[in-house]
């Protein structure tokens, strides 16, 4: 028998068995949500009836605490239900001839709300809490035993071998009043409470009751399992048990992320892949000579999949994985830049319409999806930057070089009249290469002019007033002491009007943005910071301006262009900085091992040494003085 039911949030379930041995239980139970009474009893008297024991003794006391509960204090009314309930079986009891000497042990909890409880109990049946995984008995057997270990005439040990250990001295129905334990329990997010008789713990380890306890399973299933457990153990009595569920704590954002928003997003796959192919995904250059599946199983599923485990584990490497292997092929097969931004606008779009749909059916999961699969996309833009930093950075170099070749060549035949017989022409040919403005060698991140014309078609002029209206509300938004964040909105207002589509812009913004900063967590991490915080107050202040549907998407499609290449390029800036740290890293390095290898030569030298001098023995000298160990 089964009984599940609720309270306010606490969750509670209780089970009992006749067990293997026994023809008739002799437990009961009470469990009553309306007045929070949880109650296990356990009859004694066999013949004598044992369970007509424990059934009066249940029914006084619930009775009991129905008539008082409004009027007694919770504490003062278990004790008194108690000892009701004992003189109860025990008028009972003589009053008639074959149910004399009847009795029960009971164990009781009252809740009085989600954070307090009252536990009481007479006899051997026990109370138990679980708390963050461990295991506590709230109650201390009334028996014979464990009375002389109060008084300390018998140890633990002993006790525990002890031939009447199981014999009780307290009882409900023994007298007609009963000397009853009462405590107050306070009970935190998550705790399960446990009643049961001794058919329980008397065949079942502690170890195992904590561990089904502690499963996360639900309450419901944890006392069938509890029951079972008993039973695998012999079963040799009855077994009754009760499991109270406190309420869970509320879970962190990013606990709903790695649950309920993993699950979400990728049963909702099929979606990202139907819209990553409405959008064109499969003619991408990037997926020339695959079939569209192939193209949807290879580009679109991997980046999903990549999305989810990123979710479930709170991390970004497999997205980071996934758009390093996409960009870093795509390069080597000297790819152009264009492809690979159209197809990571297509998954972007196709990962913010599955978050859109989640977000209709629950706004707050679709929420704090979006915040996380907006950071993922971000990881990928950040990790295609380090690439393409790095590419545009060989270009660098081969544009210095050949600047510094068209230079050797212009000089290197100077039109000067001879000054002699000799041929002299009065200047050296290096010299005048010297005096002539030469090309600088100092690199930038990435080689691009700031008055480089713009390729891209323009902007309308109702296009450009949305964005200047979406950028006045984020203002707005944001702190007065976000100077970054500020910094940044007027940056990517100027990106997202005057050169859309153009890397060169985002270079000269980021360059501004990122000034002198130390290169380390409390220089760069702020800088990354602001960015983030900047897209996420943009996303909010696109659903703010009056504009039609249409024109919004417009604007966030154009922000969120000139969001992706600013962080692009505030990339290339941290990865140029750090470089001469990792050159001198890599030197470090190197010296650590000429070092590492010198000390291996000395010690094999050493060894060599010891070897030499310990085996030269002089074989004239008697056997215990050839050796001579001062060298």
């Amino acid at each position: 028998m089964t009984q599940t039911t609720s309270q306010g949030g606490i969750r509670v379930a209780g089970d009992t068995n006749v067990g293997k041995v026994r023809t008739t239980n002799e437990d009961s139970m009470i469990v009553d949500p309306i007045r929070g009474l949880y109650v296990v009893l356990d009859g004694m008297g066999g013949a004598n009836a044992g369970d007509v024991a424990s059934q009066t003794a249940r029914d006084a006391i619930r009775d009991y605490v129905i008539h008082h509960r409004a009027t007694m204090e919770p504490k003062a009314l278990l004790e008194a239900a108690f000892m009701h309930g004992s003189a109860t079986v025990f008028g009972k009891a003589q009053a008639s001839r074959e149910h004399h000497g009847m009795g029960t042990t009971v164990v009781g909890c009252l809740v009085l709300d989600p954070t307090r409880a009252v536990v009481a109990h007479v006899g051997d049946s026990r109370a138990y809490l679980l708390r963050n995984g461990r295991i506590q008995m709230l109650t201390r057997d009334h028996t014979i035993v464990e009375e002389l270990v109060d008084r300390g005439l018998l140890t633990p040990d002993e006790a525990e071998r002890h031939p009447y250990k199981n014999v009780l001295s307290r009882n409900l129905g023994a007298k007609p009043d009963a000397k009853v334990d009462v405590s107050e329990v306070e009970l935190k997010p998550g705790d399960r409470l446990m009643l049961c008789s001794d058919g329980l713990y008397g065949y079942a380890s502690v170890e195992a009751i904590q561990y089904l306890l502690g499963s996360g399973d639900a309450p419901e299933h944890v006392a069938r399992d509890l029951i079972d457990l008993a039973l695998r153990g012999g079963g040799g009595d009855n077994v009754t048990t009760i499991v109270i569920e406190a309420p869970q704590p509320p879970q962190s954002s990013t606990q709903v992320v790695r649950t309920s928003g993993a699950i979400a997003w990728w049963q909702r796959r099929d979606r990202f892949l139907e819209i990553a192919k409405d959008r064109g995904l499969p003619k991408n250059p990037i997926c020339r000579g695959l079939a569209p599946d192939e193209a949807l199983d290879l580009i679109a599923t991997s980046l999903c999949q990549a999305i989810f485990h990123d979710l479930e584990k709170s991390t970004g490497v497999n997205v980071w994985t996934f758009a390093q292997n996409i960009a870093g092929g795509w390069f080597e097969r000297s790819g152009e830049w264009a492809p690979l931004r159209a197809l990571m606008d297509i998954l972007a779009t196709a990962a913010r319409a599955v978050v859109d749909d989640i977000g209709v059916k629950d706004a707050n999961l679709g929420f704090l999806l979006s915040v996380a699969v907006s950071r993922a996309l971000v990881v990928a833009e950040l990790a295609i930057g380090g690439l393409l930093a790095a590419r545009l950075d060989r270009v660098d170099s081969e544009l210095i070089q050949f600047h510094a070749q068209q230079h050797d060549r212009t000089y290197s035949q100077p039109k000067l009249e001879p000054t002699g017989d000799t041929g002299d022409t009065g200047v050296e040919s290096s010299e005048l290469a010297e005096s002539g403005e030469r090309f600088v060698d100092n690199p930038t991140v990435p080689f691009l002019r700031a008055d480089r014309p713009i390729t891209s078609p323009g902007v309308n002029v109702e296009l450009i007033t949305a964005i200047e209206k979406t950028i006045t509300i984020a203002r707005a938004r944001t702190s007065h002491k976000a100077e970054h964040v500020k910094q940044i909105l007027a940056s990517l207002e100027r990106i997202a009007i005057d050169a859309t589509g153009n890397f060169a812009s985002a270079v000269l913004a980021a360059r501004e943005i990122y000034g002198v900063r130390p290169v380390d967590d409390t220089g760069v991490m702020p800088l990354f910071d602001a960015l983030d915080q900047a897209r996420i107050i943009i996303a909010a202040s696109v659903h703010q301006i009056s504009a039609p549907d249409a024109m919004r998407a417009k604007v966030l499609r154009a922000l969120s262009g000139a969001h992706q290449r600013l962080v692009g390029a505030t990339t290339g800036l941290v990865l140029e900085a750090v470089a001469p740290y990792s050159e001198r890293l890599r030197e470090a390095q190197a010296k650590t091992s000429q070092m590492r290898d010198l000390v291996a030569s000395a010690e094999r030298k050493r060894a060599d040494h010891e070897r030499k001098f310990a085996s030269t023995i002089d074989q004239s000298q008697p056997w215990e003085t050839r050796g001579n160990t001062e060298w």
